[in-house]
């Protein structure tokens, strides 16, 4: 049981591949707006207010409404610069290259705000993890603006959610930091480019296309819940570097249905095979490091 926390975090990034995928598809065609895209993400979260009436949701001071409020903040930065890489190039490579950015930046804000202490294998683990996703993330180009700062920004956000479980419980730190999320969507309104792009969207996109938003958003919170108390129970720089797990199911995914759903599609050439390939193997080991610590 003392690894459970590893299979949670590799079910919610085999959820979240399926998810990915959805929305490479949703980017390419109905809701083509990324920052509408993540907007409407946020807005999906307004459930999480249901948790009032059952759980002591509490603010234990300023400060930690602070922190909160600001990994909700960089993880919905993160979104729209993410969904922004995810419409100009291959899903694989934009999520792929935005995990290697965030296990670096989790790694290391790990050691300074969480004062964790990594021991060598750890390190060695996830080496092997990082170099791994940078061989599947080369073949991409002209996206590394994006997914720089959608990494950093990501790595901020989990290493503040993790200090929130740290100083409250689960719940409030899922409850305090969603509002930060829900909270900065709603102020980006304020711009109005933005209130713009959020009404084209609702009124542009079919109904179809709505359903399956909906429907894959309830996929990826649930995602999210998994890989929050992943979180909680584990540490938050090797969940983060478990990354490349998502990228070996999105690739197995965007094979079997590029076909199927328009906009998606994998750079399957030789050279390009071989790269990611190479990548596989060394995630694969990285993740047999982590097994037997």
């Amino acid at each position: 049981m003392s690894n459970i926390w590893l299979l949670l975090a590799i079910a919610a990034y085999l959820l979240s591949a399926v998810a990915f995928v959805v929305d490479k598809h949703l980017l390419a065609i109905p809701i083509p707006k990324p920052f509408a895209y993540a907007f409407w993400v946020s807005i999906l979260s307004t459930p999480v207010f249901f948790l009032i009436p059952f759980f002591n949701i509490y603010v234990s001071g300023v400060s930690y409404f602070i922190i909160a409020f600001m990994s909700g903040l960089f993880f919905f930065a993160a979104l729209v610069l993410l969904y922004r890489a995810i419409r100009k190039t291959d899903i694989s490579v934009a999520s792929t290259q935005v995990g290697v950015i965030t296990a670096i930046f989790t790694y290391l804000l790990s050691l300074i705000i969480l004062k964790e202490i990594v021991p060598l294998h750890s390190a060695i683990a996830l080496t092997l993890l990082i170099i791994g996703m940078l061989f599947l993330g080369k073949v991409g180009k002209g996206v590394l603006k994006y997914t720089l700062f959608a990494g950093i920004f990501f790595a901020l956000s989990f290493v503040l959610l993790k200090l929130t479980f740290n100083m409250s419980d689960f719940v409030n730190g899922i409850f305090w930091t969603r509002v930060g999320f829900i909270g900065t969507a709603i102020l980006s309104l304020i711009s109005k480019r933005a209130r713009i792009d959020v009404a084209s969207s609702f009124h542009n996109a079919p109904p179809t296309s709505k359903t399956l938003f909906i429907a894959n958003k309830i996929l990826a919170g649930t995602a999210f819940v998994l890989l929050y108390y992943a979180i909680l129970l584990g540490r938050v720089f090797v969940i983060n570097a478990l990354l490349g797990f998502q990228f070996l199911f999105i690739f197995l995914l965007t094979i079997i249905l590029h076909r199927k759903l328009p906009g998606v599609k994998e750079n399957l050439s030789k050279k390009t095979l071989f790269i990611k390939l190479t990548g596989i193997i060394l995630v694969v080991f990285g993740f047999l490091a982590i097994m037997i610590q």
